[in-house]
């Protein structure tokens, strides 16, 4: 599972996905192809932490993270930051 299925799951406790689109200003695509994909895209990882009031550097850089291709640069940068969450 990536980390940033985790912060999906804490937007969608709090606000549905209509109401999480509306306020962000983007399509109910973009909001259910990230739930089909269990990946967020770093700038919406970026707001959905600042509107939960999480370290919105953090979850920018595990979404871009994510993005990379497996391989072992990967796993060491992953679990660096994962190591070093506030």
């Amino acid at each position: 599972m990536n980390q940033t299925s985790l912060l999906l799951e804490r937007a969608l406790k709090k606000k549905n996905a209509a109401a999480w689109c509306r306020e962000l200003n983007i399509s109910r695509s973009t909001f259910s192809m990230a739930k089909k994909k269990g990946q967020l895209s770093p700038a919406l990882a970026g707001c959905l932490a600042m509107k939960l009031g999480e370290d919105r550097n953090h979850w920018i850089a595990l979404a871009a993270i994510e993005t990379e291709r497996e391989g072992p640069l990967k796993e060491q940068m992953l679990q660096a930051l994962l190591h070093t969450k506030p």
